[in-house]
């Protein structure tokens, strides 16, 4: 109740009253511009999967969805990744095993047919499939596939060669999971915008390599969040621009270097630990005992001896990325940015996590 109701205002008291309120009112317009638009930057190294969850935020929340001529743009990375995918492979068994002298004759052309193309024609597609349907050759890409570093992992290259002849045809269209799971680099700045409840969000994704990594400063002013991704089941891997560095321990560098920037000093972190899938089918046939020395003590802690080995797995990378933090806050997210439902589950409690830490930083304002 106005304490001067029931009275008449004095002009000087009705004065007072318009300016109070009309100080109210801008409060309540900054505060809602405020409230309405948040910034998050999409970092981690390459091929982490900052594209595919900027994908994902677009086909969740954009209601017009995907433009066909951007949706057409990923025709020929499509056909690319069918057909470098083998190529990759063919190279590597030969340089490194020799397999491919043992194979039969028949084979050994397709291969060089292959080997050959610049593009993938429907015959190229065709003879893709054709060595891809050998179960010889599908068991030496399941036993040493992943040691020649594939882009998008066995499991990406496996989905490229079953849809190579669709991926070629003349009428093809990408599907959502054709997107989701079409691998191309970024380089550049690339933003995502969508509308959640009212809120506006900008994505910035910018690429992971380390020849990417000086343009990252031109994104670092007015963050609400960074968002850090890390594919978790590259702990056995080396990266793709330096044979002698682990991925994973690439990743922690980074994350320890940019957490303690002064750019970040009370920006919230949030950490995917993404490609949870692939992790739990790696887990099994390449022990992280056999990477880190430091694991067997971990996985024998007695909090952590009851885990199965995929959870001891996870938790234990997760609990590097902690040792390794730096900065003020950071909330951690185990992941599968091909899953749309997660991805929206995820983003919910990011943008919850947003909304608590704009209350707080208000209080002590």
């Amino acid at each position: 109740m106005s304490c001067f109701s029931g009275s008449k205002l004095s002009p000087e008291q009705q004065k007072e009253r318009d300016k109070s309120k009309a100080f109210d009112q801008e409060i309540k317009q900054d505060s809602t511009v405020q409230k309405r638009h948040y910034k998050l930057l999409l970092l981690g190294t390459g091929d982490s999967g900052k594209s595919t969850f900027a994908k994902q935020m677009s086909l969740i929340h954009n209601k017009g969805g995907l433009s066909d001529q951007y949706i057409e743009t990923f025709i020929p990375t499509l056909r690319d990744n069918a057909l470098s995918g083998m190529q990759q492979l063919l190279k590597f068994f030969s340089e490194n095993n020799n397999a491919l002298e043992k194979w039969p004759e028949d084979l050994k052309k397709q291969a060089e047919a292959v080997s050959g193309e610049t593009e993938l024609t429907p015959t190229a597609a065709s003879t893709i499939t054709a060595i891809w349907k050998n179960k010889e050759f599908q068991a030496l890409v399941m036993e040493s596939g992943e040691d020649a570093q594939l882009q998008g992992g066995v499991s990406g290259v496996k989905y490229y060669f079953e849809n190579s002849e669709r991926f070629a045809a003349k009428d093809f269209k990408p599907t959502k999971e054709d997107l989701l799971k079409a691998r191309r680099k970024t380089t550049g700045i690339v933003e995502t915008q969508f509308t959640v409840s009212s809120n506006q969000f900008t994505m910035v994704d910018v690429g992971g390599q380390r020849s990417e990594r000086k343009k990252w400063l031109h994104c670092f002013g007015s963050v609400s969040s960074v968002i850090f991704l890390t594919a978790i089941n590259e702990y056995d891997m080396v990266l793709e621009e330096d044979s002698k560095t682990n991925r994973l321990v690439e990743s922690l560098k980074l994350w320890k270097a940019l957490t303690s920037s002064q750019f970040f000093k009370k920006t919230p972190f949030v950490l995917f630990l993404n490609k949870s899938d692939l992790f739990g089918e790696k887990i099994r046939k390449s022990p992280l005992v056999d990477i880190f020395s430091d694991y067997e003590a971990f996985a024998n802690e007695p909090a952590n001896s009851q885990m199965n080995d995929y959870d001891k797995g996870w938790h234990y990378i997760k609990s590097q990325y902690s040792i390794h933090f730096a900065g003020t806050s950071f909330y951690p997210h185990l992941t599968c940015a091909l899953d749309s439902e997660q991805c929206q589950k995820v983003f919910l409690a990011i943008q919850d996590t947003l909304f608590k830490e704009a209350f707080a930083v208000s209080e002590f304002k």
